[in-house]
């Protein structure tokens, strides 16, 4: 893409750029304070920090050929990895509890379905889940037994190893960011049931009772790592923190907002998280917006008619 502006015959204004919208994966503290970021700015989607707070995993779109991967990145090192080679469009990409594997979607069948790949690229890819529906996969139980998944507009689970499919919640809405808590007795979700997106939270794998933890708007939902905080996106891109209590009993208090966050607008429908949080509740990494003006700088030409005789 490029944008032109002229002044009768002797001023040429030109910036160049990809027409795409690129983004940069950016860490905040709980005040909004930016720590740094992880990779140089290109399409990201999906972001997910691994178990041990070591790696990421993210979908990222080619600009080019405009095919959707799956990459890992590794913080120690600050190196790159692609992992899926695909020309369809993976993405989703969801850690195992070991950080082993990753189950992800991909629509090499026509539609979405469950992928699983260790997540050191040592084996190809096994498909694990197949249907004439798509399917995202949403989160991994930390005790290894389950995927969470979204299937058009329910809510369904994966029993592993045997990959028994089984219907957890259908509603006459659309539900997704399907998150397990770290004790794997409650699933947080979003919901759109009451006209717009909230942020729900009820039992599993039996979905008995049923609060809303939002109280003006909320999508993606993430535990922090003891299970005792709910964070989500209020529906003005607030970063909220609900402190919450998930052993026999759930409970939330009220949320209040952390700080402004900026995230990149999601775009495809299997664009599910635009960011995740530290285990210890204390760092966010974001998809941001990177403006095409930070990254495509005006040239000015004189007498450019001049030049075209030329």
């Amino acid at each position: 893409r490029a944008v032109f502006g002229a002044s009768d015959k002797s001023l040429l204004a030109a910036q160049s750029g990809s027409g795409v919208a690129l983004s940069q994966l950016a860490w905040f503290d709980r005040q909004g304070k930016g720590l740094g970021t992880v990779g140089k700015p290109d399409v990201y989607g999906n972001v997910f920090i691994a178990p041990s707070g070591k790696s990421v995993a993210v979908s990222m779109t080619d600009i080019a050929s405009q095919n959707t991967d799956i990459w890992t990145y590794d913080l120690q090192r600050a190196s790159a990895k692609r992992l899926t080679f695909d020309p369809a469009a993976d993405s989703v990409p969801i850690w195992s509890p070991d950080a082993g594997r990753l189950v992800f979607a991909s629509n090499r069948t026509s539609f979405n379905d469950l992928q699983l790949k260790n997540s050191d690229g040592a084996q190809e890819e096994m498909s694990i889940l197949h249907s004439g529906i798509d399917k995202f996969p949403n989160d991994w139980s930390r005790d290894g037994k389950y995927i969470l998944y979204t299937q058009d507009t329910d809510l369904r689970f994966l029993t592993l190893p045997e990959l028994k499919s089984s219907l957890f919640l259908k509603a006459p809405s659309v539900l997704r960011n399907g998150q397990f808590s770290p004790n794997g007795k409650w699933v947080a979700y979003a919901s759109n049931e009451t006209g717009k997106w909230e942020i729900y939270v009820t039992s599993f794998p039996e979905p008995r009772g049923k609060w809303q933890v939002s109280t003006g708007g909320g999508e993606q939902p993430r535990w922090r790592g003891d299970g005792k905080e709910l964070f989500y996106l209020s529906s003005d891109d607030k970063m909220m923190a609900a402190p919450v209590t998930t052993g026999a009993n759930f409970d939330a208090s009220t949320p209040v907002a952390l700080f402004q966050a900026a995230p990149r607008q999601p775009v495809p429908i299997y664009d599910l998280f635009v960011y995740d949080v530290s285990r210890d509740g204390q760092r966010f990494l974001i998809i941001t917006e990177v403006k095409q003006a930070e990254s495509a700088p005006i040239s000015i030409v004189l007498n450019w008619t001049a030049k075209l005789n030329k």
